[in-house]
């Protein structure tokens, strides 16, 4: 059985990093190991995947 791979790419989210800071936006995937996230204020953040604690899937689109 193949196993299915999951993509974030084009998520909508609020994703906490695990310094602490949490960031609200839609998730661009860049490669395996990090991610772009635009917020709606404009600003773009790339983030490695393995410091993500979490990421709460938006219902809708906030951004």
């Amino acid at each position: 059985m193949k196993e299915k791979k999951f993509s974030l790419n084009n998520i909508s989210g609020i994703i906490k990093v695990l310094s602490g800071e949490v960031i609200v936006g839609k998730i661009k995937c860049l490669d395996d190991n990090f991610i772009l996230v635009l917020t709606k204020d404009g600003k773009v953040f790339i983030v490695n995947k393995k410091a993500i604690a979490y990421i709460e899937v938006q219902q809708g689109n906030p951004v």
